[in-house]
């Protein structure tokens, strides 16, 4: 059974949503085209366009290389983002008769992106793919308000890597945590003044932010008009995520929009409780009171503070929340979970006694 697949992600981020489709024994190869090619993988091949440096040019050039080497005995065509890697694929599928999936990764909510022409296209192909999936049950919520057939849409967890991602004994160097990319909707001035309002009680808070993004210089200049230079550290790209998860005590998601954040998946799978913002589909995975704590307003930076000191200060409620991340997000976020998805996105494609 043949797999087409078309995404951007970033490298590891491919690879573990290649994985658990890898997984199912019937499916002998997943053609990949993506911009660059990722972490190998069995059964996975990926495809580039040489003109990947130039957006237009290179999307016309991928679309061509799927009409070239994708066969009509393909099981299903994946896109992954509606736009443009949904619409390649589901270009591709209409053209060779092949079922055709899309994946929503991000909120289908959020306006920014979503709206005008590019709304208009994504909910055109949505009303017509074989099968949609989201990351949780309020973008599914959304999808079906907006006119897709609830019967065609799968929630998709974010899958990892248990192994990868579990708790260690390793010394705790921050109280509070961040990880992704530097951008305005990850509202992370939010952050810095949460950290300036822990420190009038602890002087000592310490709190490190990890990635790259346009919003550093903001950042930078917000931390030395707080005068936060001793209390938080702006640490870049970091190489080995599962250690920095470890050495936070809480981590904190201040985002204004989101889907299904993975670095609070991962977080969580490491043991660490989150406090989070109200966003996305962040209530499948954070349970608020039972293993980490929900915001209702990204803004609230008071309640954010006040959570985060909660947990700090309780050890009981902490190692409370502490096993009851890692038990939710290995059962619910495994590699297994998400292949059990694709197995049945398949069996309705091709018939059980097939997959």
């Amino acid at each position: 059974m043949r797999i087409s697949v078309t995404c951007k992600l970033d490298d590891i981020g491919a690879y573990d949503f290649l994985r658990p489709i890898a997984d199912i024994e019937k499916v002998t190869e997943i053609k990949v085209f993506r911009d660059t090619a990722a972490i190998p993988g069995e059964k996975i091949k990926y495809y580039t366009p040489k003109m990947h440096g130039f957006s237009l040019l290179g999307q016309i050039e991928k679309f061509f290389q799927m009409l070239l080497l994708v066969p009509k005995d393909t099981a299903i065509s994946i896109g992954i983002y509606e736009i443009p890697h949904g619409l390649l694929a589901f270009l591709v599928g209409k053209l060779k008769n092949i079922p055709t999936v899309i994946c929503i990764i991000g909120n289908p909510a959020y306006r920014k992106v979503r709206r005008g022409l590019r709304r208009f296209v994504m909910y055109f192909m949505l009303k017509r793919a074989d099968f949609v999936t989201a990351t949780g049950r309020k973008s599914r919520e959304i999808l079906i308000n907006n006119g897709v057939d609830s019967e065609k849409i799968c929630v998709l967890p974010n899958p990892l890597d248990v192994d990868k991602f579990s708790p260690s004994n390793r010394g705790k160097v921050y109280d509070i945590i961040n990880l992704g990319r530097l951008s305005d909707e990850k509202e992370l001035v939010n952050f810095l003044h949460i950290v300036d309002i822990i420190r009038q009680k602890n002087p000592r808070i310490k709190s490190a932010i990890a990635g790259r993004g346009p919003e550093k210089e903001r950042l930078q200049k917000t931390i030395r008009e707080l005068s936060l230079e001793d209390n938080v550290s702006l640490l870049g790209y970091v190489d080995n995520t599962a250690d920095y998860y470890n050495s936070g005590s809480v981590f904190v998601l201040t985002s204004s929009t989101e889907g299904l954040p993975r670095t609070v998946v991962e977080a969580m799978a490491c043991g660490i409780p989150c406090v989070v913002s109200k966003v996305g589909d962040v209530e499948d995975l954070v349970k608020d009171g039972e293993n980490g704590f929900v915001i209702n307003d990204y803004s609230d930076v008071e309640k954010f503070a006040e959570k985060i000191m909660l947990l700090l200060s309780d050890k009981d409620q902490y190692n409370s929340f502490s096993e009851k991340a890692v038990v939710h997000t290995r059962k619910n976020y495994s590699r297994q979970a998400a292949t059990n998805v694709w197995r049945n996105i398949l069996e309705k494609v091709c018939g059980a006694e097939n997959v």
